[in-house]
């Protein structure tokens, strides 16, 4: 199967039924006190942060995260301020794009902090993100209606993902 990148060429990852409720559920530390989860995030060098209201958290409390992974859709406005590149990728809900998963890996294995705009969902941007990170990462996303979710980078998490990951099938966008 052929994969253009640069000429809108694109697979699409799609989880199966069986794996969405399996993506739905906490993999990590579950918090509900913000005081709690910014005092715990202080123990890691390279923070990443998924979704607009953690990040806004994050930033807001001085932290600076590695990557911050935003699609607006909460209606809070994010700044990311600095001298942070901003880019903006598509990745529409209950999809992973191979386009998507690419940007993660160069902005993983690089060295300068950046933050990345969703244009749809960035909720599956957590897979690449624990894939092509490093050992030690700190991964903060939001769970709805629960708080946020701290799940540490290392093999055993990657093992998780890529289990996960597998279970999807690819299809041209």
């Amino acid at each position: 199967m052929e994969v253009r990148y640069k000429r809108k060429v694109d697979l699409c990852f799609r989880p199966p039924r069986t794996v969405r409720a399996e993506l739905s559920r906490p993999y990590g530390i579950l918090f509900s006190n913000n005081a709690k989860l910014l005092s715990y995030l202080g123990q890691f060098e390279r923070i990443i942060t998924v979704g607009d209201v953690v990040t806004s958290l994050v930033t807001r409390s001085g932290i600076r995260p590695f990557l911050s992974v935003v699609d607006g859709k909460t209606r809070r406005n994010v700044s990311i301020s600095g001298e942070r590149s901003s880019e903006v990728i598509t990745n529409e809900a209950g999809i992973l794009r191979f386009s998507a998963m690419s940007k993660i890996k160069e902005i993983m294995y690089g060295r300068e902090p950046r933050s990345l705009f969703v244009n749809g969902e960035d909720d599956m941007m957590v897979i690449p993100i624990i894939l092509y990170g490093k050992n030690g990462d700190l991964v903060v996303y939001g769970q709805p209606n629960a708080g946020a979710v701290c799940l540490e980078n290392w093999e055993g998490s990657r093992w998780r993902v890529m289990d996960i990951f597998s279970k999807f099938t690819a299809e041209l966008c």
